[in-house]
């Protein structure tokens, strides 16, 4: 629970680990671990964490907020060394 026993307000993913956050994961201000365009000195563990959403400001945000990667729509062509090789007889 989240602060005065209220529950955490996750709004751009579930809870996450210390390793991985499916929030920072999603959003194209990611850098590298735990580092964003918004926190270049490290997320803070409130958004990390997804126990509050960045869709709106966050104290020390630098102006950015969370920006869903966008999702491919062009096919995307397999190179020849993935291709499943026929059975041979």
């Amino acid at each position: 629970m989240g602060k005065n026993n209220q529950p955490p307000n996750v709004l751009d993913g579930p809870r996450n680990n210390p390793l991985r956050s499916d929030t920072c994961e999603r959003c194209a201000h990611l850098r590298n671990a735990k580092t964003c365009a918004a926190f270049p000195q490290g997320i803070p563990d409130a958004l990390w964490n997804a126990f509050r959403g960045h869709r709106e400001p966050f104290p020390g945000d630098n102006g950015f907020q969370f920006q869903a990667l966008p999702i491919p729509t062009a096919p995307v062509e397999i190179p020849e060394f993935l291709r499943k090789k026929p059975a041979q007889p």
